[in-house]
């Protein structure tokens, strides 16, 4: 009997001696990993490649979440210190043209894995960036017009090449204890970045660098299906034992509903409807409603950066349709309230473009994720008549005015029309489904933050011709360039403080009119003011 009491003794002590050591070493690995953040945020503005990091924190939770409690200590230390002494990080050079650019990023993938990614990092970080990676290079590749050959074979992935392989690993990646899902992102990230493969035109697939079998998309597409929670409609991660949601992961639901709802609202799969569907937008609503961290915990904004953007992209893209009208309300505010907080916090003036981290100096590439005008229909009609309504029903024709000349308090009447965050001023009869077209000037009628659209593109644009950064730790430099620039808007002039009536008189003297449409902070018409040269011969 006393045999049995010390060894029950012994046993208690050694799982009490366990629970202590992970506790310890989880909070000894978030403090290292808020600083890490820290140390991210500085290298990127200084131009060294940092496109594994994002990863390689995911790996160190996926650790913890296993129980690897000293394992992740180890790693975090040693990372820690890899990034203090600069030593071995590689800064980006400014390329001589597009092929260097394409050599210098070929030269990262790693010759034993065929991943773009640190093979000391746990083998499930080795898909994400080798896919931003492809994604990249194919953008690149595009003004070059050469087909995409990377250096090695993408042999890393033989390992979850049958359906048995893949399930086990989907199964590894997406249960974990609780210390495991108490990081700002956990494992189940990994899961639902392999998921895009179940895209057709998937991105590794249709540059002929790995073939998925239908029977591996099959597989997959049941097991991402039959993982939503019906509580919450939401995926995440779950408790190896009690199976139970552990987070409401809104960033990684979102890149997961929209491989089963297209981007107007539609099921993709007739044998895979998108279940739970009020439940989700609820749910979504509730995260999003959650404040920014602090300025200063950078782990956190990062994944708050993140929550925002595809939770807002999931409410509208996938979820729209089937909201009520409250629903919408609502989520019109948190979509307001990031516009704000995004010029606020993460516009970087002088630069004319976006950075990821609050307050920062220099404007990033994944910066450009805190920049959702483009999501909500700033630049298209169609996007934006789905969303709000068509631009002919929210703006209203006010009453023409005819002058000879415009004197001080004309428009006295539209400067106080509420809510109003910027005026665009056409010199011709503007296009109602090309608002972003032929702008002569911007005026903002109160002290806003938040750039009209036609200011910001131009803006963005100049940015990336002047910047040496050219990847992030997802986005690529390539893609906003390319995307920005194909709606050729040329900047108009800017006034702000007082109406610019000088500058309007001699526009009005040179066209005879003027046309002023007065846009909300999401950058929805909502009065047309149209104003004629009085003819002085028809008055004799």
């Amino acid at each position: 009997m006393k045999l049995k009491k010390y060894a029950s003794w012994g046993l208690l002590s050694l799982l009490l001696v366990t629970i202590i050591a992970g506790i310890f070493v989880s909070l000894r690995v978030k403090s290292q990993v808020k600083e890490l953040f820290k140390m991210n945020k500085h290298l990127q503005e200084e131009g060294y490649y940092m496109g594994e990091f994002e990863f390689h924190m995911v790996g160190f939770g996926y650790l913890i979440g296993k129980g690897h409690y000293l394992e992740a200590l180890q790693g975090v230390s040693k990372y820690h210190a890899f990034l203090s002494n600069k030593e071995n990080l590689i800064k980006i050079p400014n390329f001589k043209n597009k092929q260097d650019e394409i050599d210098f990023y070929l030269n990262l993938q790693n010759p034993e894995t065929g991943a773009f990614m640190d093979s000391s990092a746990p083998f499930c970080t080795y898909f994400s960036n080798t896919e931003n990676m492809v994604m990249h290079l194919e953008a690149l590749q595009d003004s070059t017009s050469k087909p995409l050959q990377l250096k090695y074979p993408l042999s890393f992935l033989d390992n979850i090449n049958t359906p048995q392989k893949l399930e086990a690993y989907l199964n590894d990646i997406s249960y974990m204890n609780r210390l495991g899902a108490k990081f700002p992102q956990t494992s189940f990230h990994f899961a639902r970045d392999i998921f895009s493969n179940v895209e057709p035109n998937n991105v590794i697939e249709r540059n002929g660098l790995y073939h998925f079998t239908p029977e591996w998309k099959q597989t997959i597409l049941q097991w991402m299906y039959n993982f939503q929670d019906a509580e919450t409609g939401l995926w995440g991660p779950k408790h190896t034992k009690t199976k139970e949601l552990l987070k409401f992961d809104i960033n990684n639901s979102y890149s997961i509903v929209k491989k089963f709802r297209d981007t107007n609202g539609e099921d993709i799969y007739e044998e895979f409807p998108l279940r739970y569907g009020d439940k989700l937008f609820g749910a979504t609503l509730e995260g999003l409603k959650v404040p920014m961290p602090a300025d200063d915990e950078l782990e956190w904004v990062h994944e708050w950066n993140l929550k925002q953007a595809k939770g807002i992209k999931m409410l509208l893209a996938c979820l729209w349709k089937d909201a009520s009208a409250e629903d919408r309300k609502a989520a019109k505010d948190i979509i307001a309230n990031f516009i704000k907080v995004s010029f606020d916090k993460y516009y970087v003036a002088d630069e004319g473009a976006f950075s990821y981290y609050p307050n920062s100096k220099h404007a990033t590439v994944d910066g450009m994720n805190n920049m959702i005008l483009k999501r909500i229909g700033a630049l298209s009609y169609a996007r934006q008549k789905r969303y709000w309504g068509a631009a002919e029903a929210n703006a209203k024709a006010l009453e023409p005015l005819t002058v000879d000349t415009l004197a001080e308090n004309d428009l006295s009447a539209i400067s106080n029309i509420p809510d109003i965050n910027s005026w665009r001023i056409y010199t011709s009869q503007p296009d109602l489904k090309k608002l972003y077209d032929h702008v002569s000037a911007v005026y903002y009628p109160t002290n806003t933050k938040v750039l009209d659209i036609t200011e910001l593109v131009p803006n963005i644009i100049s940015w990336t011709e002047t910047t040496s950064l050219s990847t992030g730790n997802w986005k690529s430099m390539a893609d906003i360039t390319n995307e920005y620039s194909s709606y050729h808007i040329q900047k108009p002039l800017i006034y702000r403080e007082k109406v610019p009536y000088e500058d309007l008189n001699q526009l009005l003297e040179q066209t005879s009119e003027l046309h002023i449409i007065g846009f909300d902070i999401l950058q929805i018409p909502r009065f047309i003011q149209r104003i004629t040269k009085e003819n002085k011969r028809d008055t004799l």
